[in-house]
């Protein structure tokens, strides 16, 4: 069996080749969420508890990447919905591209109540804007903005953890997104959260 030096330094800094002229290697792999957190880089948003009086649709949450250069992936969208007062039938879930900075939710500015660095040890701030919404509190496309609904679901059960698992929408700097919530009708009174895992990719140049 042969080896190959790799001109490094210190005990380990060969490999070998096998008789099918294979490279031997050992590796530590991790997903790009895991490996981002190691950096500081990843967090979740949560809103906190939002009081629902009526059945209108409000918009719960909006985050804006102000990061110079690193992307922000937004990995799933989770819904916390207390029981409802009054409340029967369907809510609608939607994420909203790129709302206008101009939007009542962004206007108000008010701070979600989590916004939590993955890792502990880390004392970075987060790279934006993330705020809570209000009963009245709605969003618009940005100008431009064809289409501002991304994504929407119908779900009939309107108490519980509702889990949207995105795989990953990309804010490159300067893009935002929004999350909308239409209650049950006849809905009186609700408790709800919204959360958003998400992380700031680290780019090796």
């Amino acid at each position: 069996m042969a080896t190959v030096d790799n001109g490094g330094k210190g005990p380990h800094r060969s490999a070998e080749v096998n008789s099918e002229a294979r490279l031997l290697v050992s590796a530590v792999t991790s997903t790009e969420a895991d490996h981002n957190a190691d950096k500081g880089n990843r967090w979740n948003v949560n809103t906190g508890d939002i009081t629902v009086t009526n059945a209108t649709k409000l918009t719960l949450i909006y985050i804006k990447n102000t990061h110079a250069t690193q992307p922000l992936f937004v990995t799933a969208c989770v819904y916390n919905l207390g029981a409802t007062t009054g409340g029967g039938g369907d809510v609608i879930l939607t994420v909203v591209r790129n709302p206008a900075s101009a939007s009542d939710i962004a206007a108000n500015a008010n701070d979600c109540d989590i916004i939590s660095n993955q890792n502990y040890g880390n004392t970075g701030s987060f790279a934006g804007v993330a705020y809570k919404g209000a009963v009245g509190e709605t969003v618009a496309p940005a100008t431009g903005e064809k289409d501002g609904d991304s994504i929407s679901t119908r779900s009939a059960a309107s108490t519980g953890r509702i889990a949207i698992q995105l795989g990953a929408i990309i804010l490159t700097p300067g893009q935002s997104i929004s999350l909308d919530y239409t209650p049950p009708v006849g809905n009186t009174s609700q408790v709800v959260q919204v959360a958003l895992p998400c992380f700031f990719q680290d780019i090796v140049v």
